[in-house]
């Protein structure tokens, strides 16, 4: 689903916005933590399948808070440049707001970890397989449907 952006006119096509998603590295992903307050957490993700993968561990207020208030707000931002002629920027950005699901599986948090090295370290399969396997029963993947999702771009 899309959200209809109030300045429509900086509204990034669909597929432009996933090209974004899906090139992108690390996101914000903000919370409403226990206590009711608003909590933001730089991650790196995953994108498959209408879905947005971290990983963590498996306690703390970033669990806490997903466990309370089982949705998120993912902020992605790609290329920022300032343009002082223009007092403005050029960038591009992506919001997904969606339900979080915990998963605890040892065979789905293989694949996904083994998806981060497979994009952040390809080099280094092998190693990372090892690195997976030691942390396997430390973390949790936490999978977020991209319920909604929109684009925006400046200058």
């Amino acid at each position: 689903m899309r959200r209809t952006l109030r300045r429509s006119d900086l509204a990034m096509a669909d597929e432009e916005t996933l090209s974004l998603i899906k090139s992108c590295r690390f996101a914000v992903l903000s919370l409403v933590d226990p206590d009711g307050l608003p909590y933001g957490v730089p991650l790196d993700y995953i994108c498959k399948d209408n879905n947005l993968y971290f990983h963590g561990a498996k306690e703390g207020r970033k669990i806490d808070s997903m466990k309370m208030h089982p949705k998120g707000c993912v902020v992605i931002l790609g290329e920022t440049i300032v343009v002082s002629e223009k007092f403005g920027r050029k960038y591009t950005s992506a919001i997904i707001e969606g339900p979080i699901e915990l998963i605890d599986d040892p065979e789905i948090k293989r694949q996904v970890m083994t998806w981060v090295v497979e994009s952040n370290s390809p080099d280094h399969k092998e190693k990372g397989k090892a690195i997976i396997e030691k942390m396997l029963d430390r973390v949790l993947i936490y999978k977020m449907n991209m319920e909604t999702v929109s684009g925006k771009h400046g200058i």
